[in-house]
Formats: structure tokens, C-alpha cells, sequence
């Protein structure tokens, strides 16, 4: 029986300004306490612990002008198991076109989002099992479309034509087949745009 994440890569994009974060606090968002009110593991370890194995190679994509952050992925990023790409970019859709031309996939690609940390494993494994060569996959929670999302290789073409901030949402809207996987799980909605987004650990 093949392995479950054969063929998949996952994209960890996280090459954004995190702007609306640095206008309450200026810090890098991605290496910020995960939870607000304890001692936490860094928002981007802990999106990356929960996807480790999940994918047969993850890839982080970071702004090449983000020193802060490539010297802790430097650190971190091996024990992680993931690698590191590092590219100059005019917004999420360019940084997943890019990444999505230098790491191809046989099945496709899991698209993650680095302020994601609450997305649980259970949850990743079940989106990685639904994507094939065809097709798109959303999980959704509560009806409500969330990530990460899984991109299937025949949509290759369409991805590399991808440019400024408007990521892949098309592929979402088309034709092409859609899979919801729906889960009990709320982190597929929650990104972290401000401090105040962050969980506390009762929670």
C-alpha cells in the first residue's frame, strides 16, 4: 500500500510583510509566541511541527529580505524537516508560483500558510489524502472554506501564471473537480494578523 503523503510537497508560504501584526507590535508574526498568555514555541515552528511527515518534502517559502527569519530557519528548519526558499516576491500568488516552479510535485501540493499553527495534524493528514493529479481540496469547518489546500499537478500551468497577492483562488471557483473535506477542527479558519489573534493556551 502506498504511502499516504507519496508524491505530495507541501508549500509553506510565508513571505508576507505581516504588516496589520507589526502596526500593534513590531515583531515578526511568524516568530512570535504561538499562544498569548504562556511560554510557546514560535508561530511558524508550530505550523511547521504539526506538518512534519505529512508531506513527502516540505518547502518554506520566505522573502529573501527577511534575515530574521532565514537565520532562525537556519537554526530550526532541519530538525523541522523542512527546507528553505528563499525569493524575492510582489505578493502570496507570485511566492506560490515560484515555489511551485523550482519544487514540482507527482501528486501535487499541499499550499500551507505559515500563521496557521492551530491546524492539527488529524486535519492535514485528511486534506493530503484527498488530493490527486485532478483535482482541488478545501477543508472546510463549519461550512466555512478554510486551509490549507491542496492543488493537484494537472493545474501546474495555471499556477505558474499566478502574480501579486491573489494566490489561487480560481482554481477554487472553476470547472475543475473541488473536494471539501469537512472537519471538526476551527484552526483551518484561523490565521494570525494581530497579537490578539493568538489562542491562550486554556483555550
Amino acid at each position: 500500500m502506498p504511502n499516504p503523503n507519496e508524491g505530495i510537497c507541501a508549500l509553506v508560504l510565508s513571505a508576507g510583510q505581516g504588516s496589520r501584526y507589526r502596526a500593534h507590535h513590531d515583531q515578526d508574526k511568524l516568530l512570535a509566541a504561538s499562544f498569548s498568555d504562556a511560554d510557546s514555541p514560535p508561530v511558524l515552528e508550530a505550523t511547521l511541527t504539526a506538518l512534519r511527515g505529512v508531506a513527502e518534502r516540505t518547502v518554506v517559502v520566505v522573502r529573501a529580505d527577511n534575515h530574521p527569519l532565514r537565520q532562525w530557519l537556519a537554526s530550526n528548519a532541519g530538525a523541522l524537516q523542512a527546507e528553505v526558499f528563499a525569493v524575492q516576491t510582489n505578493g502570496l500568488g507570485h511566492s506560490l508560483a515560484q515555489a511551485v516552479a523550482r519544487f514540482p510535485a507527482r501528486r501535487g501540493w499541499l499550499v500551507a500558510l505559515g500563521d496557521m499553527p492551530y491546524v492539527t495534524r488529524d486535519s492535514l493528514f485528511k486534506v493530503v489524502a484527498e488530493i490527486n493529479e485532478s483535482n482541488v481540496v478545501v477543508p472546510t469547518f463549519n461550512g466555512q472554506r478554510g486551509h490549507p489546500r491542496g492543488i493537484g499537478t494537472a493545474h501546474w500551468a495555471a499556477l505558474l501564471e499566478l502574480d501579486g497577492d491573489a494566490g489561487a483562488q480560481t482554481l477554487f471557483s472553476g470547472e475543475q473537480p473541488i473536494v471539501e473535506v469537512a472537519l471538526d477542527d476551527p484552526g483551518v479558519l484561523q490565521d494570525i494578523d494581530r497579537p490578539g489573534d493568538r489562542r491562550s493556551s486554556a483555550e
